[in-house]
């Protein structure tokens, strides 16, 4: 089982809304590829959360795991579109920035094969102490995978004390490449790739939309081409494709350049389409269409 750690919540287009939140994104692709997924959120005691998790469920993700919080909403976005990049505003005080631990939690992360997590669920203090907790807690077998999902707005010193800690837990990370400037300049670190290799990361994506990507590892590089998309689409979720694709095929044990086709494949995919949660081609389709045969 992968557990996915972080926020769900609604991204409110002009045109209408979309199920979005990056780990719960994440979750989605996951539970598209076939994956045994639970997701590790909170949603409020409403409409907006009884439709989240009816979607995700119907999906196929194992929500035993969630949590409903009866004081606060369902969280939600409003996105506006410039240059067909994604420009989000966050609704501030919402259910997902209150991820608790629980002993249900406790009770599963033996058995997780992966934990996935970002760094916006831990942007208050109860938020950084439960994922902290789960990865005490976890195996040390487990795989860490980090995308820190950062955005543009000032961070605090503890913000940046959280970023270093998540980072600095994970064995794969994926950055995209604004990101790594980011962290250069908030935690002081001419060489983010260098750092976190040095930490003790295994792999470090660095993901640069239609120009590809470079996975770098401990004496290896690999560049990663990106796939075509087709017009129409946005490139909200991209990422979080993309990165399902990479948990999937590491699960999986795939050579890394099959792995690598799978992603950039899935995050084509989904910049073709509106949202972050389209439904897309099963692996099978998706792999052949990517070339990603074993």
């Amino acid at each position: 089982m992968v557990i996915v750690w972080g926020e769900v919540l609604w991204d409110r287009f002009p045109d209408g809304d979309q199920l979005g939140g990056a780990p719960s994104n994440v979750a989605w692709h996951l539970a598209g590829l076939g994956d045994r997924v639970a997701l590790v959120t909170a949603t409020g005691d409403d409409a907006d959360g009884a439709r989240a998790r009816d979607q995700l469920a119907a999906r196929g993700v194992d929500l035993t795991l969630a949590q409903v919080d009866p004081a606060r909403a369902t969280g939600e976005v409003t996105v506006a579109l410039v240059d067909g990049e994604p420009r989000y505003r966050l609704v501030p005080d919402r259910a997902w920035e209150q991820i608790a631990m629980t002993d249900a939690i406790a009770r599963a992360l033996p058995g997780a094969r992966a934990i996935v997590y970002g760094t916006l669920a831990q942007r208050t203090p109860t938020g950084r102490a439960a994922l902290d907790a789960a990865l005490a807690a976890a195996s040390p077998r487990v795989l860490r995978v980090c995308d820190p999902n950062l955005r543009g707005s000032a961070a605090t010193a503890d913000d940046d004390r959280a970023l270093a800690a998540a980072l600095g837990a994970a064995d794969v990370v994926k950055l995209n490449h604004r990101e790594v400037d980011q962290v250069a300049a908030r935690l002081g670190h001419a060489d983010p790739v260098a750092w976190l290799l040095g930490r003790g990361a295994r792999l470090v994506a660095v993901t640069r939309g239609a120009d590809g990507s470079t996975w770098h590892a401990p004496g290896l590089t690999l560049e990663v081409a990106a796939a075509p998309a087709r017009a129409g689409g946005d490139n909200v979720g991209c990422g979080d494709a993309y990165l399902a694709g990479l948990v999937h095929g590491l699960l999986h044990g795939w050579p890394w350049p099959r792995i690598g086709r799978l992603a950039s494949a899935l995050a084509a995919e989904v910049a073709s389409a509106r949202g972050a949660t389209p439904t897309i081609d099963g692996p099978a389709e998706i792999a052949a269409a990517s070339g990603a045969a074993p």
